[in-house]
């Protein structure tokens, strides 16, 4: 579904990737730096590679040989950062309905109102990120990355601050969106349970 051949390099590391994620939930594994986010920013057209070529179900989204580049929000992919990142001058719901508003109706697969109950964003609507927790602000900042109905979801780190109740409620309701509406996911985590849990395929990077 993912495909991914680049070359990504600097004074101080370089990292060769030659891979295939397929449909369904792929976790990313390995210690701080050996490149994890470093690989989902450059599939995400946040770092550009130096040479190679990446593809999103048969769309280029990167090729240095046919010089193209697409921008992020050109991508079709969400992607929820280890820091929430959210827009501090907009609420939590304009927070989330910041990318649903720009999503075509016909591309719709998730709905506001599943996403606010589903993550319990109800009582923090109207309030601003300043002044939530940081689980909370986790929590908004998956709400906002699944609102624009994305091809595929990147996810780096996304459960690192909530406590273990909603942990396994949220990757439950990753494995529902994964299977039934075949948005696939990669998912980066240091924690092994996490991976066990929620993972159909692992790529372990080291060196």
């Amino acid at each position: 579904f993912l495909k991914v051949d680049i070359k990504k390099r600097s004074d101080s590391f370089h990292l060769d990737a030659s891979l295939c994620f397929p449909n369904g939930i792929s976790s990313i594994f390995g210690p701080s730096g050996s490149g994890k986010t470093t690989l989902l920013n450059c599939i995400a057209g946040l770092m550009r590679p130096n040479q190679g070529e990446i593809t999103l179900d048969g769309k280029i989204l990167f090729s240095s040989n046919q010089k193209i580049n697409l921008p992020p929000e050109k991508r079709s992919l969400g992607y929820m950062f280890q820091d929430s990142l959210l827009f501090p001058h907009l609420s939590v719901l304009e927070n989330i309905q910041y990318g649903y508003k720009a999503t075509s109706p016909r591309k719709r697969k998730i709905e506001m109102p599943d996403l606010i109950d589903l993550l319990q964003l109800s009582p923090l609507l109207e309030r601003s990120p300043s002044s939530l927790s940081g689980g909370e602000k986790r929590r908004v900042a998956l709400a906002r990355a699944l609102s624009t109905s994305p091809g595929m979801l990147l996810l780096d780190e996304p459960l690192s601050s909530l406590h273990a109740s909603l942990r396994g409620q949220i990757m439950r309701y990753l494995r529902t969106i994964s299977s039934n509406l075949s948005i696939p996911m990669i998912y980066v985590s240091h924690s092994i349970s996490e991976i066990i849990a929620i993972a159909d395929q692992v790529l372990v990077l080291n060196n």
